[in-house]
């Protein structure tokens, strides 16, 4: 009792707090049962130690962080060497976002639960010294995070050393800071040191959670004080807080640690009264507690307890893996047999405990226990294959005294034993034990080692540097010469030893296997461009196929070991030697892509002298992929080598295409008829275009006049037409003449009918006025015999009835609405939909009868099988309270759509009407499948309708269910507050996010970010980078990051990056070439001794393009732009270029500090062609513009053109126009615009129209409309080349449709392709769908396909108002065409300014448009 008043005196602590009720504790993900995908050794085991052995496929940064989000969510663990490869990756890259390295330090705590605690430790402790090393930006939520993994790993730590850390730092604790120091205490069971930090929160007015009770419940518990613990429940509901399933889940705990089972049994019982669901993840925790604390005996009350609820497996192997880890796998071993088994497809059950087997391994736990575990798993039917996945584990995690014992056991067994057994063991072994191993597969195991042993892993191991000693060692050892051959030949080639591959090669005929040897080849070429050697190798591989024939025995090994590793199958091209040195040379030309001439030109000729032949077919393919470069030298070497006289198959050209009679407007079909009369032909089929392209434009009176002129010249007028003219009348509210022509129509012919469309747009009309009885009359003679598919118009037609409805729906007038809908349905105007069907719910909500609204809603299910209005009829019902209509409604939503999706909309329904706890207990339904379309639909109709308290609803609904991805939800609930400029409520989101272990994404921190800009508040994180900031740093890191070309990686270790101290003078090692020293040099960015190592280059020795290029970064990085100047000039005295990004990079500093003069140098060693791939007229204009001399850049162009006599001459001008540049001068100088205009009209007047494009889109981007009319209709009007990307960019981020609408109706004139035009649809569709105008985006879109195909309209925004316009329980009448390819795409513009947004042209610009009477 004492203990129990004296807990209460913390009470004080908590008054006037600001109160949080949310409930946070650490609980991992649900998913898939891991068990029935985990891989079995009998099945998987001969590719399992390949994949552990083997070099592993770098993957980015990016897809590994991914990744392990992503197994955090679906098994709730991630291993350690996941982790591992991440913060290898973060040490390559020497880079990592704010957001990156959060998820990094959380996920080293129970994420883990195969590593001892201590491990995780070490781990994240090594992660935080990375971090701080690269300086990556860190803020107080990183701290928490490292917080919360101390806990976990119940690392021993002083709280006050750790707040002093980050005050030290500068950085703001809040409130999560002080509940994990709180928790710190309590583990220690500080009672009192918690009682401090609360006292200092009361101070701060930092609000108090459930967190802050739990640890309090621990610290009682650590202090020996039960009843204190449990005294805390008392405490927590006079603090106003309800106790949850987290805080009795923490209270069972603490009576576990005891081994107090009769409370535990009580507590039990009482969630169980109270309804407090405890998951089984919460009691295998208790389990896990009571086993660690030595009662593993009393544990079988508390699995009695156990639901087995989906999930429950991936829960049971955390538990079952740290409870090995601490030393008590018998309770493990309880718990897996608790597991159920899935069945496969013969109804055999899966094999179970794969993960139990190899951390009992890991965790060193004794040999003889490990097989004892493996026969009771075998004799009980759960694993028959335990011993061997246990003798994989051993030799994975290179237990070498636990893996030859097991292995010695399977073959006892008689269990085969492979060679890829032995490779771990061949990996871990010292280099004088290697070929040991080799003989004791031999010898003992009866294994031989085929190739692939020993050239990836045998030889690697050696560390011997002498091929010669290697094969002879190799054949000392037992294995065969030809396979100790070729694997060295291998291995020199990989290691780019080409010179000595050759020489092995010739010493020693065997058969290379080409699809083997190919790429190493090609590569070793590449980093020595030593092509003598490269074309002995060829020639050695020609004469191996010779070899082949003779050796059958020999080529069948070899391809046997092919088949396992090489995972490719040998062409009959290659089993042909013609084809195999064809094919050969055109792999290496296109490895060789930006110096392919060069490369074809050292090596052809020495083929020629070889001797060797390539076929006719291949000599065509490299011709075709030479194409312009083409040399006449090339084509005879060809012509030698194929004995064939094979000329260059042109490059294609696509034909113009023509427009379609209906795409051209009213004018010029008029124009077309008089064109073809005057010939003396039929224009009948133009005629009738004409008449529709007046409909088209809903020009009533030029409609009119057409029919009357058309009457006069008696041409006969088709009845459609007529129907046409009703649609028209009615389309102007012109209800008297759209009746009277629709008489006419009928006393015609008694018969005739209008089209769906026509009838429901005239009767809708006379609805409006009134005229219900004709409305009715009208739709009843026009009703079919079946329903008729409205096609391309279905949209607006099932607007315009839904329209019809809904008008009389709001005016509550149910016979009327009902008389319309029957006579819809019955004339088989339509089929029912929910959208229509809504109306006749939505009568009778409007004026509260929801009884009523009921029975239609009963009859509709039972009729129609829809639920129109469920939501909206269930949101009544909750707020009513009732339960038995909204029981009612739910069944018969179920038998209509199933019962997981009829619990989603009630969870939608709970929520909007702030019923969580309802919605929360409907979620955590055992068995209920995971939807998450349906709330991301709901989070966007929520943001869209602007409602945050739903939203706000679905955070607490949803909180610790591990199934569901949340990202949606913060996400959208942010874009609600920043809407709604609640940047405190932002901020409070992101707090909370933390309390709950919840990592933001980067999209939600950058906006989080941009709110508190706005709102002028500090930003109290830091902030990740932009996708632009991004792109740049993955360019760097990967420029970085390029090893050296000459040396494998296992001879030149990257070396670690270079201190920043004063530059010296290395000294050159001897063991090291100057080349090899150099490169080292760059590989760790020293600069210095880079530079002094290529200032000791003898005669011979020369630096690759690459490594030129990688030591230009460097300086122009450093800004050391002099020293770089040099060796750029360096490279182009040589007729040589830099890497093009690197060469851009360095452009780019130089243009940026204004620097023309070296701009000019560097030019002059430029010819026309290199200069457009590097945009460098674009670079020189902005040059200009820095250096404050862009009006002299005018004045020079204005000179240029005004000389140019020719139009060739004015072509050649136009393609070196910096149209980019120009955009800058016109945005930077408005003073110039006159200027620049006077120049724009000069080259106008040679018919080069990109100068003026640009004015124009100057104007139309700056407002000035009346000025861009001009120039459009002057000078674009008519041109067959468009820029205007850059206005629809603008139109973009301005969400200015207006804009975009500017452009379309002027685009829609002109003779640009239809693609061009789409785009510019594509960004008006885009705009009204983003700011949720559905209506205005169809009508948009309904325009667009006018103008242009459907094909042309962008489908990512097809995509996008799809989605939209159904989340609007709409329907989308179109269907979206399938993803196109860019493959048969080309450059848009020949000029130096690729970035500029041209638009493909038709014809050249050069060349005069064509007439369009063709």
């Amino acid at each position: 009792m004492a203990s129990i008043l004296r807990t209460g005196k913390l009470l004080r602590c908590f008054a006037g707090f600001t109160r949080n009720v949310v409930v946070n504790s650490v609980r991992d993900c649900d998913g898939g049962n891991l068990l029935q995908n985990a891989p079995c050794m009998c099945g998987q085991f001969p590719n399992g130690f390949a994949n552990n052995a083997a070099p592993k496929a770098e993957l980015n940064l990016d897809r590994q962080i991914k990744r392990l989000d992503h197994d955090v969510r679906r098994i709730g663990r991630i291993s350690r060497r996941d982790l591992e490869e991440v913060l290898d990756e973060i040490r390559t890259h020497r880079t990592a976002t704010s957001s990156q390295s959060l998820l990094v330090i959380r996920c080293c705590g129970n994420l883990v639960p195969e590593e001892l605690p201590e491990v995780r430790t070490a781990l994240v402790q090594d992660i935080w010294k990375t971090l701080n090393a690269l300086n990556v930006p860190m803020d107080i939520s990183h701290y928490n995070a490292l917080l919360r993994v101390y806990l976990e790993n119940e690392h021993q730590f002083a709280p006050t050393d750790f707040l002093a850390e980050i005050e030290a730092k500068g950085i703001e604790p809040n409130r999560v800071t002080y509940q994990r120091l709180i928790a710190r205490y309590c583990q220690q069971g500080d009672i009192d040191g918690a009682t401090r930090i609360l006292e200092f929160m009361r101070g701060k007015s930092l609000p108090v959670n459930e967190n802050v009770f739990n640890s309090l419940i621990l610290g009682h518990s650590q202090a020996n004080d039960l009843e204190s613990a449990k005294g805390i429940l008392s405490v927590m509901k006079q603090a106003g807080l309800e106790p949850s399933a987290d805080t009795y889940t923490t209270l069972l705990c603490a009576f576990a640690r005891h081994g107090d089972i009769a409370s535990v049994t009580e507590t039990l019982a009482e969630c169980e009264q109270k309804e407090i669901i405890l998951l089984d993840k919460d009691l295998l925790d208790i389990a896990y507690t009571l086993s660690v604390h030595g009662n593993g005996d009393k544990v079988d009350a508390v699995l009695a307890k156990l639901r087995i609820s989906p999930g429950f497996n991936q829960d049971a192997v955390n538990i079952i893996l740290r409870l090995v880890n601490k030393g008590y796998e018998d309770v493990g071993l309880k718990l897996l047999r608790l597991m159920p088994r899935g069945t496969r497809v013969n109804g055999e059950p899966i094999d179970v405990g794969a993960f139990y087997i190899r951390q009992l391994v890991k965790a060193n736990r004794p040999v003889e226990k490990i097989l004892s575990i493996c026969k009771t798993l075998q004799a009980e039917g759960l694993n028959p294959k335990a011993l061997t996945i246990a003798t994989e584990a051993g030799l994975t995690n290179g237990v070498v005294n636990n893996a030859l014992p097991l292995l010695q056991e399977m073959k006892n067994a008689g269990l085969p034993i492979r060679q890829h057994y032995f490779w771990p063991l061949i990996c871990s072994a010292e280099s004088n034990q290697v070929l040991e191993i080799v003989r004791r597969m031999q010898q003992d195991f009866s294994v031989f080692p085929n190739s692939e042993t020993i050239r990836e892993y045998v030889i690697p191991n050696l560390k011997e540097k002498n091929w010669d000693r290697i094969v002879t060692a190799l054949r000392d050892a037992g294995v065969p010469n030809s396979t100790a051959v070729t694997s060295a030949v291998y291995s020199a080639l990989v290691t780019h030893q080409i010179s000595d591959a050759a020489r092995i090669m010739e010493q020693n005929r065997a058969y290379y296997v080409p699809a083997i040897f190919k790429q190493p080849m090609i590569l070793a070429l590449s980093n020595t461009h030593d092509y003598p050697a490269f074309i002995r190798c060829v020639r050695q591989l020609y004469e191996g196929l010779q070899v082949r024939a003779a050796s059958d025995k020999q080529v069948k090994e070899e391809e046997e070991a092919v088949a396992e590793d090489a995972a490719a199958t040998i062409n009959t091209n290659d089993r042909n030697p013609v084809d195999v040195v064809g094919a050969l040379v055109y792999d290496t030309a296109i490895y060789f892509r930006h110096e392919r001439v060069l490369t074809l030109e050292r090596l052809l000729p020495g083929l020629v002298k070889q001797g060797l032949s390539i076929s006719s077919g291949n000599a065509t393919r490299l011709s075709e992929l030479l194409g312009a470069e083409m040399t006449p030298k090339i084509a005879e070497l060809l012509g030698k080598l194929s004995s064939g006289d094979l000329e260059p198959v042109p490059l294609p050209d696509s034909a113009n295409r023509k427009r379609g009679l209906d795409s051209l407007t009213i004018d010029e079909l008029e124009r077309f008829i008089v064109t073809v009369e005057a010939k003396g032909e039929n224009s009948n089929n133009i005629k009738r275009q004409l008449l529709n392209a007046c409909f088209r434009s809903q020009n009533i009176e030029k409609t009119l006049q057409v029919i009357e002129r058309l009457q006069a010249e008696e041409f006969q007028i088709p009845v459609g037409i007529w129907a046409q003219l009703v649609d028209l009348y009615t389309h102007h509210k012109r209800t008297a003449d759209a009746l009277a022509q629709y008489a006419k129509l009928r006393g015609a012919d008694p018969n005739f009918k209008l089209d769906n469309f026509k009838a429901v747009r005239l009767a809708d009309l006379l609805l409006q006025e009134d005229r219900t009885e004709e409305a009715l009359k009208l739709l009843d003679e026009n009703k079919k015999e079946s329903v008729i598919g409205e096609g391309e118009g279905s949209f607006n037609y099932v607007s315009t009835l839904w329209r019809t409805l809904n008008a009389i729906a709001e005016a509550g007038d149910v016979q009327k609405l009902q008389s319309v809908f029957d006579s819809l349905v019955g004339g088989n105007y339509v089929l029912p939909t929910n959208v229509l069907l809504g109306p006749l719910i939505k009568v009778h909500l409007n004026k509260d009868d929801v009884a009523k609204a009921m029975e239609t809603f009963e009859n509709i299910c039972n009729k129609y099988k829809s639920t129109p209005w469920k939501n909206e009829l269930a949101c009544r019902l909750i707020q009513k309270e009732d339960a038995g209509n909204l029981q009612r409604l739910t069944d018969l939503s179920t038998g209509i759509h199933g019962e997981v999706n009829s619990l989603y909309d009630l969870v939608f329904s709970f929520v909007e009407c702030g019923r969580v706890r309802q919605a929360r207990k409907i979620l955590e339904t055992p068995g209920l499948r995971t939807r998450p379309q349906r709330i991301s639909s709901a989070c966007e109709r929520y943001k869209n309708e602007g409602m945050i308290q739903p939203l706000e609803g679905l955070i607490e609904a949803t909180k610790d269910l591990g199934h569901i991805d949340r990202n949606k939800i913060y996400y959208t609930l942010l874009l609600s507050y920043d809407k709604a400029n609640e940047a405190e409520k932002a901020l409070g989101l992101w707090t909370k996010m933390q309390e709950e272990a919840f990592t933001p994404t980067d999209a939600f921190m950058l906006r989080l970010a941009d709110l508190l800009k706005r709102q002028n508040i500090d930003i109290p994180f830091v902030v990740p980078e932009t996708k632009t900031q991004q792109r740049n740093n993955k360019t760097k890191a990967a420029l970085a990051k390029e090893p050296s070309n000459t040396e494998s990686e296992a001879e030149v270790p990257r070396p670690p990056p270079a201190a920043k101290t004063p530059a010296r003078e290395p000294a050159a090692p001897k063991s090291i070439s100057n080349i090899s020293g150099f490169r080292k040099a760059i590989q760790a960015k020293d600069i210095d001794g880079a530079i002094a190592y290529k200032q000791r280059f003898i005669s011979g020795d020369r630096v690759s393009v690459l490594d030129a290029s990688h030591l230009i970064e460097l300086l122009v990085r450093a800004g050391r732009l002099n020293e770089a100047t040099k060796y750029v000039e360096e490279l182009l005295d040589a007729k040589q270029y830099p890497q093009l990004k690197i060469f851009k990079f360095y452009l780019n500093k130089i243009a940026a500090g204004g620097d023309l003069e070296t701009l000019q140098q560097i030019g002059g060693k430029l010819n026309d062609e290199q200069k457009r791939l590097i945009s460098f007229d674009n670079r020189y204009c902005h040059a200009h513009i820095v250096a404050g001399k862009a009006e002299d850049l005018l004045k020079k162009l204005t000179s240029d053109i005004s000389a140019a006599k020719t139009a060739e001459e004015a072509a050649k001008l136009a393609e070196k126009f910096p149209r980019g540049g120009a955009v800058g001068i016109l945005d930077k100088h408005p003073e110039l615009v006159a200027q620049y205009e006077s120049l724009a009209e000069k080259y106008a007047s040679h018919n080069q129209l990109g100068p003026m494009n640009v004015l124009w889109m100057h104007y139309i981007s700056t407002g000035q409309e009346v000025a861009s009319k001009q120039i459009w209709d002057k000078h674009l009007s008519n041109a067959p080349r468009l820029m205007f990307q850059r206005v629809l960019q603008t139109a973009r981020e301005q969400q200015d449709e207006k804009l975009v609408s500017t452009v379309i109706s002027q685009l829609r004139n002109s003779k640009i392709s239809e693609g061009a035009i789409g785009n510019a649809y594509s960004c008006l569709i885009d705009i009204q769908t983003n700011k949720g105008n559905t209506d205005k985006a169809m009508d948009a879109l309904n325009s667009a396909i006018k103008d242009v195909s459907l094909e042309n309209i962008n489908r990512t925004a097809l995509l996008r108002l799809k989605l939209a316009v159904e989340e609007k329980s709409q329907t989308f009448p179109y269907t979206i065409p399938e993803k196109k390819t860019k493959a048969n795409e080309s450059s848009s513009s020949s000029s130096s300014s690729d970035s500029d947004d041209d638009v493909k042209p038709k014809i050249p610009e050069t060349v005069p448009p064509k007439p369009d009477h063709q």
